[in-house]
């Protein structure tokens, strides 16, 4: 398995210890964690667990990350995670028990559950999680599948040569699009679990934004790119605001609440394309 990370070395040690008690026979599967130019102690968390072998990849970006350690990996399936997530004991065996029963198979996506850690954040904004992010079923039905919980026959990546590096988001979208083309399903395993924490500030969900945005905005070569991002902006905005408005799940107060952070984020997604079209860089994921 591959999981890229950059200074983040305590909630790469609670993945590493998730990883550690997995129910998969440890002599079956390897731990590649690709430093992506951290500055910190990350580097010397990984070095605690001797099952992991830690590679280095200095130039940011993640799917580079992803692509360093999937060079390196040596099984007949790679899997993906991120340094962020918490991997059920059973996830690597649920996902081995899958992919021997689909062969065909190009991507096996894993479930995503939210979990709160334990800081404080805003209740809107948890709402928000839970609302929008992370519903793997519904990316699968979409054709695509997140990198926080991912399996693929190694053959079938190398095949594709891997992520593009060319972005710093939305990398994996685009792989799932190429694979499934080439008439390898992708297939929603629901107990192929890892946890991830709930974003539950305004500031984490601006900062990912961002990251999307810029990946977007990478990934678009038409002639009027400001233009048709902003579009898809507004567009996703309506949709979200109209889809919050009927959703029977929340109380009308929150769905108001969460409404108000889709409004928020749309102004954050505006404001990060105009810095783009000035000749900004996209944020690192």
């Amino acid at each position: 398995m591959v999981i890229p990370v950059w200074n983040s070395p305590d909630l790469l040690a609670k993945c590493l210890a998730a990883l550690a008690v997995q129910s998969y026979p440890r002599e079956r599967y390897e731990v590649l964690v690709v430093d992506n130019g951290s500055t910190d102690s990350t580097a010397a968390v990984a070095r605690n667990y001797p099952f992991v072998t830690l590679l280095s990849e200095p130039v940011p970006g993640a799917y580079r990350a992803r692509n360093r350690g999937l060079a390196a990996a040596r099984g007949e399936y790679v899997a993906f995670t991120d340094a962020d997530c918490i991997p059920d004991p059973e996830w690597l065996a649920a996902g081995a028990r899958t992919g021997r029963r689909n062969p065909a198979a190009g991507v096996l996506a894993g479930q995503v559950d939210l979990f709160r850690d334990g800081s404080v954040g805003s209740a809107a904004c948890e709402k928000y999680e839970y609302a929008f992010e992370f519903d793997q079923a519904k990316n699968v039905r979409h054709g695509v599948c997140v990198t926080a919980n991912w399996m693929s026959p190694r053959a079938t990546l190398l095949q594709f040569r891997g992520f593009d590096e060319s972005v710093k988001s939305g990398g994996d979208w685009h792989l799932c699009g190429r694979i499934q083309a080439a008439g390898h399903p992708i297939i929603y395993v629901p107990e192929m679990r890892v946890g991830h924490p709930v974003r539950a500030s305004l500031s984490q969900l601006a900062a990912k934004r961002r990251r999307v945005i810029g990946g977007r905005w990478q990934s678009t070569q038409r002639r009027w790119r400001f233009l048709w991002c902003s579009a898809v902006v507004v567009k996703r905005t309506t949709k979200r605001i109209i889809g919050t408005a009927s959703d029977r799940r929340f109380s009308l107060l929150d769905r108001a609440r969460i409404i108000g952070v889709v409004i928020a984020l749309s102004a954050v997604g505006i404001v990060e394309l105009i810095r783009l079209a000035w000749g900004g860089e996209a944020k690192r994921a």
